[in-house]
């Protein structure tokens, strides 16, 4: 299994249900490595995908957490209000072709069952409310691929692959 995280120095990764930044690079970085993935996200996150719609291109898991949501289920979106029939709904596909994105309560739950993580680490400190599990002191992963540092206007990142260690 997957994630995609953004997150800051402190590993907040929203706040108030916001993405705490936007850059246009990491988007398009994240688009290309989940094409064609089975991508499970909250249904806020619907508000950062193109159009607002859910990826035709990918089979679509969307976490309502028991609220309400507008996106109906199709060929390639399933909602689930729950995690365990999530969970069980993920026993489908192959591990490698799952990616767990942008919400701490997912994160969490599948944290024990991922075996890489794409980091863009953000160097600020904003105010937030969800946080990702902090990477630097979890010795279950390491990194295993660093780029150089990035800049997108006042704000310098960089990306980051971390894989369990065997």
């Amino acid at each position: 299994m997957n994630m995609i995280v953004i997150a800051d120095n402190n590993y907040a990764i929203s706040y108030k249900g916001k993405p705490l930044v936007s850059i246009p690079a990491e988007k398009k970085s994240r688009m290309e490595e989940i094409s064609g993935k089975v991508i499970v996200y909250s249904k806020d996150y619907i508000d950062e995908l193109p159009g607002k719609q859910p990826i035709p291109q990918c089979m679509n898991i969307i976490f309502t957490d028991k609220t309400k949501c507008d996106i109906k289920p199709s060929k390639n979106v399933s909602l689930f209000e729950d995690l365990k029939p999530l969970r069980e709904a993920l026993k489908d596909y192959d591990t490698n072709d799952i990616y767990i994105l942008d919400n701490e309560k997912l994160y969490r739950e599948f944290l024990k069952d991922t075996d890489v993580i794409h980091l863009t680490k953000v160097d600020y400190e904003y105010e937030a409310d969800s946080f990702f599990e902090n990477l630097d002191e979890n010795e279950d992963f390491k990194i295993t691929a660093d780029s150089d540092e990035l800049y997108c206007f006042n704000i310098i990142y960089s990306f980051l692959k971390y894989e369990r260690k065997k």
